[in-house]
């Protein structure tokens, strides 16, 4: 197989926003990403990691930690909110570039429609041509800052967001040139929406430039419950402890050949039951023994 770096992120610790109440310093996450045997992460959202270039660096150096990237997680599905989603793109850069990252994963954030209809996709709305057409020039128009920085953006399919279920993995992918971008492949949010990882990264392989790598609970799954709601009840679970078939995964990866960073992740609410520096070094340790990373 072709090389594979393994990181992790504050999203395994709850960390979707800076401003969340309750999300743990980030100390603790660095020093549990680099417990894990890590040597590389994805820096959270802007403004959660200390904002000085320098102090940034710093805390990863101490660790031994090299930057991904980080993620836009914004409404791209709102024509009025382009300008805020552009500033949003604007600020990740500045955090990317600084730490010597490459990736910018743009993610659209569940609205209160889809986030209830989260997995289903016979009862999730869909966007209009014109709103459609909206995040298509969002997305580009972030993937053209970013290109003028050095980064790569790359676009992530969400459960709960207006690029989930397939269709609208297709739609987007003929709408933005691989040119401009690439796909970040997330095994979870592709098991959440009902698909098989494994098939996805081979019919996509050519476009993916970006994994995240997480396991979802088939009861919880299947309980139907709202995005958030399902976060809150431990939807996504350590790597082995659900549906996801590692094997099969290891496999389209060599298919497709995949070279680059995956981050091992495990959305959770802030201060939720369980270990998740534990969580993290089970779920690398499963990967690992699985051949991946």
């Amino acid at each position: 197989m072709h090389s594979i770096h393994l990181a992790g992120g504050p999203v395994s610790w709850g960390v979707d926003f800076a401003d969340t109440p309750g999300n743990p310093v980030p100390d603790v996450v660095l020093d549990g990403i680099a417990a894990a045997g890590l040597g590389w992460m994805e820096l959270g959202p802007v403004g959660y990691l200390p904002r000085d270039p320098g102090a940034a660096r710093a805390a990863l150096r101490a660790r031994g930690l090299g930057a991904v990237g980080t993620f836009v997680f914004d409404d791209l599905h709102r024509p009025e909110a382009r300008d805020t989603v552009l500033a949003a793109v604007d600020a990740a850069l500045v955090a990317i570039t600084a730490t010597g990252g490459t990736r910018l994963v743009l993610i659209d954030r569940p609205d209160e429609a889809r986030a209830a209809t989260a997995g289903r996709s016979a009862a999730a709305p869909r966007l209009g041509s014109a709103a459609w057409e909206a995040l298509i020039d969002v997305v580009r128009r972030a993937a053209e800052r970013a290109s003028a920085t050095g980064v790569r953006a790359v676009v992530h399919p969400h459960a709960g967001g207006y690029v989930e279920f397939e269709d609208e993995i297709e739609r987007l992918l003929e709408a933005v040139p691989a040119a401009e971008a690439g796909l970040c492949l997330d095994t979870g949010h592709a098991l959440y929406a009902g698909s098989d990882p494994a098939e996805l990264l081979t019919r996509h392989g050519a476009r993916v430039e970006h994994l995240h790598l997480k396991d979802v609970d088939a009861q919880v799954r299947a309980r139907e419950l709202g995005f958030w709601d399902a976060i809150a009840a431990g939807v996504f679970c350590p790597v082995g402890d659900g549906l996801l078939d590692l094997a099969r995964v290891r496999a389209a990866l060599a298919t497709i050949g995949y070279s680059g960073f995956a981050t091992v992740e495990q959305d959770r609410v802030p201060g939720a039951a369980g270990d998740p520096g534990a969580d993290l070094r089970e779920s690398v340790s499963r990967l690992r023994a699985a051949g991946i990373g």
